[in-house]
């Protein structure tokens, strides 16, 4: 027997999910992170979940492993001491970096800018100049003063090196006979130039973007080395791929190499299987929802494909590395609900976090959190246990939102409303800077909940927004693991073009393409695809001539060879920037970079079809609660997610529990088991 295993490490759990080739039968299972030691964590977590689906770690064929390690070194700043190597003038470029504060106006006086990456002591200047626009060499490379930068900086402690030199988008030379010498020089110092992580202009970006990648390097590499070896001494031989911030795999080499890559590597996932469960149901265009104990991302896919940017953020920094485009607000589960000193409610973004965790926990949480408002509403039934195995404080939830209640002066019904209001409305915030902001209407848009807590708050959010129908994936505490197993191989590969529609046609942009695409096709040769299961996306970042709003614009490249290639290009773009924007301009479009992301297709997960079966759902009734909807308090049947089969109607209000989440259906709605076990909740006369 074959099986194919994903694991996400998040900060509290590891989120594992095998699946069985033969019998397309999914486990999953959680287990605590060990943050001083991820990998022992992983395998952890693998051995369980492996055991538990009735396999061992030495029958997998394919491992699929999401990552926080990088995002939290940047968050924590933890990472490794950079040097840097850049051209004479320019040693102060990551102190300068962009003319923005956060915040109003006067947001500057109360920013705490933090230090570069990169200290000015671990930077070096040498001599060596390439020009622009043509990238000639107009001052050549003194490589007796990179010989002794290098030695200098091996002897100060640096870690990795950095290696950024003005115009190098244009001519790598001088960087790439840098990185030959830092070589022979250090042979055992990572290093990685400019021209390779980002070959395009904006001298901050692309410098930093190095910098990050070489921060996260040396522990990166250690982590993954540990991770291969201990998965090597437990019998396995799978291929382990990591999942990319934009939502695709590489192989650990690669990631290794890459580690920027991996900024976003959790949350992509989640965004991934919600677009391939909504491709397959049938509904192509969709928002995401997941919601987990400290914050709730939401995203946007259309057409079957999850939104993507090319500015990544994660804290202060903002940086160039494709990724799944995924807005964060402060609204989960652990979410502190506080009295002001004004009298009004506040929900998030301080959390409980998991130590003490929400009052219900029992582990000596007393302030009210949005999970203790959900318990004394009884939206998380008394039959629940906590991921399947602990057992819920109630008392401790109700004092504490009874706390609550006694600073407004309302009952406790009325204060853990309010708190589920407030949570909801900022996470409705959220979905509509990714979709009303951004010229979507979200009623042409169905909803996928998933993470902890998302199933439980999606259907008052779909009610606000006409957003159906709502759909929640089977294990949709996992999704994020199960979003790894239908991701593929893939990579981005770009070049800055700066013409206008004007200067160039489409078989001058066709060319371009074409040689893009031998290096993506190169690249995933070296992944080990079969060029048989190599396919190619083109993109142009375009913009108005001398303006710097750039919009991303799929390309079709069978089209460009022909007198509309260009036009077509340029109609795409005002038409979307008319909806962004809200007006279009008569002047010369710019492509401003060209790039070529090359996949390499992977079979890691089969979505099962059922038959449709009997409408009654009453076998899988598990007993009745009383729960708080609009005000009053109704019998609400409880349904055991396990024993419901596709084909089973459930009208509302009904509570839906499993192990890893609940779902709440909404009184004048109904839940259908999809054929693809998804629960589809629509409004009563939509239904």
């Amino acid at each position: 027997m074959t099986y194919n295993l994903g694991v996400d490490v998040g900060g509290t759990f590891t989120d594992v999910i095998v699946f069985d080739e033969d019998t397309h039968e999914l486990t999953i299972d959680k287990v605590l992170s060990t943050p001083d030691a991820p990998s022992e964590g992983v395998l952890a977590g693998i051995e369980e979940a492996t055991g538990k689906a009735g396999t061992s770690v030495s029958e997998l064929e394919l491992l699929f492993h999401g990552t926080t390690v990088v995002t939290n070194m940047l968050l924590e700043e933890t990472g490794s001491r950079v040097g840097l190597i850049t051209s004479p003038g320019h040693e102060d470029v990551l102190h300068l970096a962009r003319a923005w504060t956060p915040g109003p106006l006067y947001g500057w006086m109360d920013m705490d800018k933090p230090d570069p990456l990169a200290d000015l002591v671990d930077t070096r200047s040498v001599p060596g100049r390439v020009d622009s626009p043509d990238g000639s060499i107009v001052e050549p490379l003194d490589e007796a003063a990179v010989r002794e930068a290098v030695r200098d900086l091996e002897a100060s402690g640096v870690e990795a090196l950095t290696v950024a030199l003005l115009n190098s988008y244009l001519n790598p030379v001088h960087e790439e006979r840098i990185r030959e010498i830092v070589r022979e020089e250090a042979p055992g110092l990572p290093v990685s130039i400019s021209a390779d992580i980002v070959p395009e202009y904006g001298e901050y970006e692309r410098t930093l973007t190095t910098v990050i990648n070489d921060y996260a390097r040396p522990q990166v590499i250690d982590y993954l080395d540990d991770l291969d070896d201990s998965l090597a001494e437990a019998g396995s031989t799978a291929t382990m791929n990591v999942v990319r911030s934009d939502g695709g795999l590489m192989s650990s080499a690669a990631a290794k190499a890459r580690p920027v890559e991996l900024a976003l590597s959790g949350p992509s996932g989640g965004v991934v299987g919600a677009a391939t469960i909504a491709r397959t149901k049938g509904v192509p265009d969709v928002l995401t929802l997941d919601m987990g104990g400290t914050s709730t991302d939401v995203s946007l896919v259309e057409d079957g494909t999850p939104e993507t940017t090319r500015q990544t953020k994660v804290g202060y920094r903002e940086f160039k590395s494709r990724s799944v485009d995924v807005n964060t607000v402060g609204a989960g589960g652990g979410s502190i609900a506080r009295v002001q000193l004004s009298g009004s409610l506040q929900v998030g973004p301080r959390s409980a976090g998991a130590d003490p965790g929400p009052a219900c926990y029992g582990q000596g949480g007393e302030e009210a959190t949005v999970t203790d408002a959900n318990v004394v509403l009884g939206r998380i039934p008394p039959t629940v246990q906590l991921g399947g195995k602990m057992e819920l404080d109630r008392a401790a939830a109700h004092d504490a939102v009874a706390a609550v209640a006694d600073e407004r002066g309302s009952s406790v019904e009325e204060a853990a409303q309010a708190i589920l209001d407030l949570v909801n409305e900022n996470m409705h915030g959220a979905l509509r800077v990714v979709s009303v902001e951004r010229g979507y209407d979200p009623r042409d848009f169905g909803l996928v909940a998933f993470g902890g807590a998302g199933p439980m708050h999606a259907n008052a959010l779909a009610d606000v927004m006409g957003a159906y129908p709502l759909v929640v994936p089977p294990g949709p505490g996992v999704m994020s693991a199960f979003g790894f197993l239908t991701s593929d191989v893939q990579n981005e590969f770009s070049e800055t073009y700066l013409e206008t529609d004007r200067d160039v046609d489409g078989d001058d942009v066709y060319r371009e393409f074409q040689s893009l695409r031998g290096e993506a096709a190169e690249w995933l040769r070296s992944e080990g695809v079969d060029d048989e299961d190599h396919a190619f996306e083109y993109v142009a970042d375009c913009r108005y001539f001398r303006q710097d709003i750039q919009m991303s614009i799929p390309v079709d490249v069978t089209n460009l060879r022909t007198e509309t290639g260009i036009t077509e290009i340029k109609g795409d773009f005002e038409a979307r920037h008319d909806r962004r924007f809200g007006f279009s301009l008569e002047a010369p479009l710019e492509i401003a970079n060209l790039r070529v992301i090359g996949r390499g297709t992977l079979e890691g997960v089969t979505i099962e079809e059922y038959e449709k079966g009997a409408v009654d759902p009453s076998a899988a009734e598990i007993g009745t609660d009383e729960v708080y909807f609009d005000g009053r308090y109704h019998d609400t049947p409880v349904y055991d997610r396990s024993h419901l089969d596709p084909g089973n109607e459930i009208a509302g209000p009904a509570i839906v529990v499993e192990d890893d989440s609940t779902v709440v259906v909404q009184p004048d709605h109904t839940a259908t088991i999809d054929r693809y076990a998804n629960i589809e909740i629509t409004r009563g006369d939509s239904a």
